[in-house]
């Protein structure tokens, strides 16, 4: 059994928070004995010495452990650092500091995090458990108290049911947590593959297009039939860009905020010289393209190339999925309190059920395969 699970997190560096956590208790091992040496020979560095040392050899060998760490080796980490904290209770004034159990939490939080969610409920319980039997040797005196002062028994019953119940609801919490987190990485990593398959499957047929007319351009004698080949060629390229471009965007936006160039458009102009570039595309499916633009447009300040790659976006899926037949039609328009671009067509739609997904990265609606 291994720590690799399916559907797994790309998760936190499992070594280096282990090599961190060991170099952590060398440091605090160190200092307990520079003051029982130097300052106060009474301090219990042998009990709590004993303490760090099970702690640190699972946590040590999980920090050097070569190849893919076992779960095992994990789970007796955590077995040691629940024994370790118990006795750490235990020698640090007994049952009644109540705000030692906190320190379970950290143990179930890690194991939530690095093994699986409910792996937090069974450090929950193992912490619980412990605590339940230290306060029974304790007030079976079977444990003695290292301090004088002691609680009723009935009192630290009810403190070891609070103490269960929270431990319980933090592993609640964090299992909860990472569900979510990892459902949410699961579906958008389903969503990013998708998109990859489907854009090599996009980008196959406008490459397999400037092929085959590359390949005729050399056998056609016809100087009218080579420019017609030529301007398919050009359609093609144009699709496959614009695959491209988008891909890119998305990436783009992943890695850093996208930072608009404001300049002045002049949308009516804008329009049409994107409307432009899917003609011939249009044309050759048999689909009519007109525009209705509106007069007097007032000059507005946005980035022209994300623009007209958005309107350009709207335009070519309405080519795409408007049959033989169909019409296109771009169109602008002006209020007192905006101006509008709008573009028509008499293409298949999108069923109003799945217009949710529209402005979902890497989305793609049924209707669309």
């Amino acid at each position: 059994m291994t720590t690799q699970r399916q559907g797994a997190l790309p998760g936190p560096n499992v070594r280096a928070i282990y090599l961190t956590k060991a170099v952590a208790f060398v440091t605090i091992l160190a200092a307990i004995w520079l003051v029982k040496w130097l300052v106060s020979p009474t301090v219990f560095a042998g009990s709590i010495s004993a303490i760090i040392v099970l702690i640190l050899i699972p946590t040590a060998a999980v920090a050097l452990w070569r190849g893919q760490l076992p779960a095992w080796l994990l789970g007796a980490s955590f077995a040691a650092d629940i024994v370790a904290i118990t006795a750490g209770i235990h020698y640090g004034g007994g049952v009644d500091q109540v705000s030692a159990p906190l320190l379970y939490t950290a143990v179930i939080v890690l194991a939530g995090l690095l093994l699986a969610e409910r792996a937090a409920f069974v450090v929950a319980g193992g912490s619980a458990l412990s605590y339940a039997l230290l306060v029974w040797a304790e007030y079976a005196e079977l444990l003695p108290h290292w301090v004088e002062y002691g609680r009723p028994p009935d009192r630290q019953a009810g403190t070891v049911i609070m103490v269960t119940l929270f431990l319980f609801i933090v592993a609640w919490a964090i299992a909860y947590t990472v569900g979510q987190i990892r459902r949410a990485y699961t579906q958008a990593d389903e969503i990013r593959i998708e998109a990859i398959g489907v854009l090599s499957h996009d980008l196959k047929n406008p490459l397999a297009v400037i092929h085959g007319y590359a390949q005729m351009i050399e056998d056609e004698e016809d100087p009218s039939e080579r420019l017609e080949y030529v301007r398919r060629i050009q359609h093609s390229v144009q699709q496959a860009l614009d695959l491209v471009h988008n891909v890119l965007d998305a990436s783009a936006m992943e890695a850093r905020p996208l930072q608009p160039t404001r300049a002045a458009v002049h949308l009516n102009e804008l329009v049409t010289q994107t409307l432009q570039q899917y003609r011939a595309n249009a044309a050759s499916k048999g689909v009519q393209t007109s525009t209705e633009l509106a007069a007097e447009l007032p000059v507005i300040e946005a980035d022209p190339q994300l623009l007209g790659r958005a309107i350009g976006n709207l335009i070519s899926n309405a080519v795409k999925f408007t049959d033989e037949g169909g019409s296109v039609r771009v169109q602008t328009t002006n209020t007192d309190q905006a101006v509008m671009v709008a573009i028509h067509d008499t293409g298949r739609g999108i069923p109003m059920a799945q217009q949710t997904e529209l402005f979902k990265k890497y989305s793609r609606i049924a209707s669309a395969r």
